[in-house]
Parts: structure tokens; C-alpha cells; sequence
């Protein structure tokens, strides 16, 4: 009896670790590539718009909208934002471009979002209601980058959205060597950087208008 018991708790064990791996498998999607189901050139259908850069697709698919950063909830033009992307693609068929990653580190697509012709990346930066965000030095050499960056000056150049807003002016701004980020000079990201490790610019719009985009801890 007790040798029948010891088989019938090996059995349920494994019967449970195998319930455990099946779950894992069904629910976790944090993938670095979006497989061979899809291609360039397939169309979603947008459901939901969770905030100015990133929507929800049909099937559950989240869409992180590439190369540029709108406000966050609670801060100015965060509904703006949103608002325009839902007017520009809620319930539409959209078209998605990607470059070399498809999928980020939370499982969401990554891509340039277009509804028919539109390009909606650009057009959130050319109302001003976010910043071009790149990562790596390639991403300046992609064409969409040329049009994003087009964009983004000819709505500094207007001082409409978040160009508008009134900033604490610096005697300089600082950007690490290799890096996209824009600090202020008193920034705990830039505090220990050596001479020779960084550049220096005189005024914010000087580096945002090379491609720099503002700290998220500093804003400057």
C-alpha cells in the first residue's frame, strides 16, 4: 500500500509540473521576433488606443508605435495624443512596418504604423505631441528617421503641443557620448562623466533638434 501510494504522488507531481509548463507556454509571450506568421506587409485592424504610442491590435497584439515618445498619463498633451491616434486609426485597417526587432522585451510589436498613406508616427510628432526617440546610431540612417526628424523641427519651428510649454532654461545641456538622451547639467544620469565623454550644447532645442530626446528623469 505504501509503495502504491509513494507512485500515485510521483504521478500527481508530474501531473501537476506538466499543467505548470503547459500554462507558461499559453501565457508568456515575451519573444524577441514575431515568427513567420506574419510579414511586412500584413494589415491589423486597431481595437483599442492605450495611450498616444502604443494600441492594442485585433487578436490582443500590443503595437509599440517606433522612434518617437508621446506624454505620459497626468502630464500636458497626454490626451491629445491619444485622442489623435484614435482619430487617425480606432477601428481602422492598418499597416505595419518593422525594422530589425520586431517584438520588445514586454512581448509588444515594435513598428511604423500607417493607415492607407498616412505615416501616424509623423504625424503625432508634426502636431507636437511627442519626441523623436532613438536608440542606436543605424536608427538615424533609416529614411522614416529623416521624416520623423522633418517633422519634429517644423513643430518646434511652430511652438505648438509640447513645444509650447514653458522650461527651466540651463546654462547648457549635456548628451553622453553614443546616446540619444538629452540631460540637464545637474542630472544624476550624467553627474560622473568624464571630460571627453560627453557633448555639450547651448540650448535644449540645439540637441533636440539633431535627434536628442529629453531624459525622463531630468526633462530637460
Amino acid at each position: 500500500m505504501a509503495r502504491a501510494s509513494k507512485k500515485s504522488n510521483k504521478l500527481l507531481r508530474r501531473l501537476v509540473i506538466i499543467a505548470v509548463l503547459v500554462v507558461l507556454i499559453l501565457t508568456v509571450r515575451l519573444v524577441e521576433d514575431i515568427g513567420f506568421d506574419r510579414h511586412p506587409d500584413d494589415r491589423f485592424t486597431i481595437v483599442r488606443i492605450l495611450d498616444g504610442d502604443t494600441v492594442e491590435l485585433l487578436g490582443g497584439d500590443r503595437l509599440r508605435l517606433l522612434s518617437i515618445d508621446t506624454p505620459e498619463k497626468d502630464e500636458p498633451f497626454y490626451e491629445e495624443a491619444k485622442s489623435l491616434v484614435g482619430d487617425l486609426g480606432l477601428n481602422r485597417v492598418a499597416k505595419i512596418e518593422y525594422t530589425s526587432a520586431r517584438r520588445d522585451r514586454y512581448g509588444r510589436l515594435l513598428g511604423y504604423l500607417y493607415i492607407d498613406s498616412l505615416f501616424v508616427n509623423k504625424a503625432i510628432l508634426e502636431n507636437g505631441l511627442g519626441y523623436l526617440y532613438l536608440f542606436k546610431d543605424e536608427d538615424l540612417r533609416r529614411p522614416e528617421t529623416s521624416q520623423l526628424l522633418a517633422a519634429q523641427r517644423r513643430a518646434m519651428d511652430r511652438k505648438i503641443g509640447v513645444w509650447s510649454l514653458p522650461r527651466r532654461s540651463e546654462e547648457y545641456y549635456i548628451a553622453k557620448s553614443g546616446s540619444f538622451r538629452l540631460h540637464r547639467p545637474g542630472c544624476s544620469s550624467v553627474a560622473e562623466l568624464k571630460e571627453g565623454t560627453y557633448r555639450r550644447f547651448k540650448t535644449r532645442e540645439e540637441g533636440l533638434r539633431e535627434g536628442l530626446s529629453p531624459c525622463r528623469n531630468c526633462k530637460p
